[in-house]
Parts: structure tokens; sequence; C-alpha cells
């Protein structure tokens, strides 16, 4: 039997009282149909909606991060309403046609509301998120708890659909979407360069050392070399990590006798062994430039450079060779492993003999292919929400 507490708890949550989001709801203008969401993490999925339905408008519950350059979402009201009355009055002023919950977000006043006044609530959650629900969950005295109120629950994996079920949630109203790490937008690049470069890289197995910390150009070099031996038409592109080591990086390919080729001073020739970027701000057209990527700060690391994310080489078709030091980025790394999207060398020796066995197109395009499908599919599961979400409104929403 429940505690008093959680008594309290469950009854605050039903009383009228002062509500910090009580405020006069802040209605986005426009004619279209009107989907709130709340969760800092929505912000793919807002994008997602509109970009599936034009016109729709989305307000937030709260704070909502979007991608660099994206549209923002504007804020409703600061939070969801925890007062009944404050979130019969959003319902009441907004009209929305749907609500989507992501993040662990369990308001249960809205959701009790919507529910009273037939507005379709889905919840977007992972297992931890599902979990902390169901750990929130309070003695309810016959009353059903908000788990049960919802229109839609969706949940990545089996073992969260059967904790759902649990739960009392109706099995057709819980549905598996999988597994996913957060998407990252593609860097960009300038395409008039690209289609510049394109000419002098054709025909040419070419490969890249991205955001290269000076420690371990020798062992990239001599991967280059190994790969020049059995293909001399081959063309490394570096890229470093700092510009203040273009310099010394230069010096020591020539040193090398490999023919360099700085992109701030000349195009590539038919002869060029090395193209040498002055940075790594241009990452985005070198990696849709090479069929091979060699990720720079796993193999030996460099305290001044951290690895960049492994969702940038992938999400734009190129293969990816790492060394065993994933920075900040560890659980990409696993699922880019797990799914034969990179191939993980343990040490500087191990490079030459990777970096030759994916000179062979097929052998790197069945790499870049799988490194793509795990770095994108956030993305159809991002669609899949929105998806989910718009069929609460095919009446009023005229979706593609």
């Amino acid at each position: 039997m429940a505690g008093l507490g959680e008594i309290a708890n469950w009854l605050q949550g039903r009383m009228p009282r002062n509500d910090p989001a009580g405020g006069a709801p802040v209605v986005p203008p426009g004619d279209g149909p009107l989907v709130l969401i709340a969760g800092n993490d929505a912000g793919p999925v807002a994008a997602a909606l509109r970009r599936l339905c034009p016109g729709l408008r989305v307000g937030a519950l709260g704070p909502v991060a979007v991608e660099p350059g994206a549209r923002p979402v504007p804020m409703v009201l600061p939070e969801p309403p925890a007062d009944p009355q404050a979130a019969r009055r959003l319902l009441e002023v907004a009209a929305p046609g749907a609500v989507l919950l992501t993040n662990g977000m369990l308001p249960s006043a809205l959701i009790a509301a919507c529910e009273d006044a037939a507005v379709p609530v889905t919840l977007a959650t992972d297992g931890a998120g599902l979990a902390a629900a169901m750990a929130r969950r309070v003695w309810r005295g016959g009353r059903r708890g908000p788990l049960v109120r919802l229109s839609r629950v969706l949940v990545p994996d089996p073992p969260a659909r059967e904790a759902a079920l649990r739960e009392g949630i109706a099995p057709l109203r819980v549905e598996v979407l999988g597994t996913s790490l957060p998407i990252l937008p593609p860097l960009p690049c300038n395409p008039h360069e690209l289609a510049a470069l394109r000419p002098f890289m054709r025909d040419r197995p070419v490969w890249l050392a991205a955001a290269l910390p000076i420690r371990e150009l020798t062992a990239v070099m001599a991967a280059h070399e190994g790969l020049l031996s059995v293909r001399h038409r081959a063309l490394l592109i570096i890229a470093p990590a700092r510009p203040e080591d273009a310099d010394p990086i230069a010096a020591a390919l020539a040193e090398r006798g490999l023919s360099v080729a700085r992109i701030e001073d000349s195009d590539p020739g038919p002869d060029t062994q090395v193209l040498l970027a002055e940075d790594s701000a241009e990452l985005g057209l070198w990696y849709r430039l090479a069929s091979v990527t060699y990720a720079g700060g796993t193999l030996i690391g460099d305290a001044g450079s951290a690895p960049r994310h492994p969702f940038e080489p992938a999400g734009l078709g190129t293969a990816i060779v790492h060394g065993p030091l994933p920075g900040d980025h560890a659980a990409y790394w696993q699922a880019l492993d797990r799914a034969g999207g990179a191939r993980l060398i343990r040490g500087p020796l191990a490079l030459p003999r990777v970096i030759e066995e994916l000179g062979e197109p097929d052998t790197a395009a069945r790499l870049a292919r799988a490194a793509w499908q795990v770095a994108t599919e956030g993305a159809e599961i991002t669609r899949r929400i929105a998806e989910a979400v718009l069929s609460d409104l095919q009446e009023s929403c005229q979706c593609p």
C-alpha cells in the first residue's frame, strides 16, 4: 500500500493551485492545425512535422532545442501546466489538434485535460524515460494514471513495450519504433568547390585523414605509401586538427618524398599524391570527396584536439577507419562497429593494411553503406514519430 506522501503527491497533481505555467498561452499565429510538443529533445520531430505537413503550426510547452540554423519552435507556455484548470484553459485557448510528449515528460494534468477534450496525446520515450514514468507512478485509489490515458506510446524495443503493457496501456496503443542515436545534421560544403574538385579526383582512390593531429602523421604517411605501392594514382587529403600544424605537416610530407599540393595555393594535379588543407573547417567538402576516412585523434590522440563526431563522415557516404580512442563519442563508435559501418584498428601498424584493403571500391562501399544506415536511422524514427502524430490530424492537415 502506498504511503501518505505518495497519496499527497497524487492529490497535488489533481487539485488546483498556483501554476507557474498558468499565464496566458501565446498561440502561434496562422490558420493551420496546431500541435503542442513538450520535451527539450523534440526539435527534430518539430522540423519533420513542418516538412511533412506545410501550414502546420507547432508550439512548445517549454524549451525545445533545434539544430543550428533551423526554425525555432515558438513557446506557448514555459512548461506544461500542472494545474487542471490551467490545462483546460490551455486547450480552450490554443485548441490543439494533437499533443506530443518526449524526453520522459508526463504532465498528468495536461494528459487528463486532453483525454476529457478528446485531444490525442502521443508519448515518444525510450526505456529509461518509461522506467522513470513508472517509478513516479503513485497509488491511484481506483483512478487511472497518466500512462493509460495516453492515446499512443512509441517505444524503442520489445522490452519497453512489455513494460508499457504491464502498466495497463492497451496493446494497440503501443508501437515499437526501434533504437537509434540522435541524428547529426550533415556538414555543409560549397557546391561550387565540390564541383570544381571532382574532376581532379575522378578514377583515383581518395582517402582522407580528418582532423589529423601531427602526432599521427607518421602512421598516415606510412599508410599512404603502402597504398601508393599498389595504387599509384591514390590521393590522400589531410585536414589538420589545428591550423598551425599545416606548415610542419607540409614539410614532413616533402621530406618523405611525397608530392604535395596545398589547397590554398593550387588544385591537385595528376601527379599530386597529397592534398593538404589548411585546417578542418571544410570537412563537409572533404568527406564528400573521399571514399575512405581515417578519424584523426582516435589512434594516438592529442591533448589539444578531440576526435570529431563519427556521424559526420558516416552521414556523408565515406567508409571510416578509427583507433581505440573514441573521445566523447564512444556510443556512436560502438554502434558503427556493431553494424559493420567502421573499421577499428588497435595501433598505428594496422593502419596501412586497412587502408590498402579499403582501397578496393566494393569493400569501401559496403562499409560506407552500413555507416550511412546507422547515422541516418534516427531520421527514419523521427519521421515515423511525426507521421504518427500527423495521423491524428489527417482531416484538418493536408499532408502528402
